[in-house]
């Protein structure tokens, strides 16, 4: 479980979401097809933590598996994607730990957001519960101005 932390957080160091923060050295895609193939039999052999995972999530956590194993077939280096496919490989080793973890509220998402005003694309990560946070805020915020629009 520490190497599918440890390959998520490398993988996330190469895909930081302050664009000024210097570059880091990229991962070595060995060591996430490694840590997959073991999750990947461990799963399928239903052995320790995944022995009382519902099948769907089994199902859904074996498909994300081979997403990420297709787009980093053939690369050396996480280096070797493209940011958008770094930022695809991310989100996908974070459904898997939420999934291996039951947290969900926990995982994080990131996305490549324009900033407003400029052509200035920056890569903004937030957790599931701070989107959810963030989505409710904006409709209670759209909610009060509806009402004060109708006095």
């Amino acid at each position: 479980m520490r190497g599918l932390i440890f390959a998520a957080v490398l993988l996330a160091s190469t895909a930081a979401a302050a664009s000024d923060v210097a570059p880091r050295p990229p991962l070595a895609i060995s060591a996430i097809t490694a840590q997959q193939k073991q999750i990947h039999d461990d799963v399928i052999a239903q052995r320790g933590r995944y022995k009382d995972m519902p099948a769907s999530t089994r199902s859904e956590l074996l498909s994300k598996q081979a997403e990420v194993l297709a787009m980093i077939e053939g690369k050396n280096s996480s280096g070797d994607l493209s940011q958008e496919q770094q930022v695809q490989v991310f989100n996908r080793l974070e459904w898997i730990e939420a999934a291996i973890n039951n947290a969900e509220d926990e995982r994080m998402v990131c996305k490549r957001e324009k900033t407003i005003g400029s052509t200035r694309i920056t890569r903004v990560c937030r957790t599931v519960a701070q989107e959810r946070e963030a989505r409710e805020a904006a409709r209670d915020e759209l909610d009060r101005a509806d009402v004060q629009n109708r006095r």
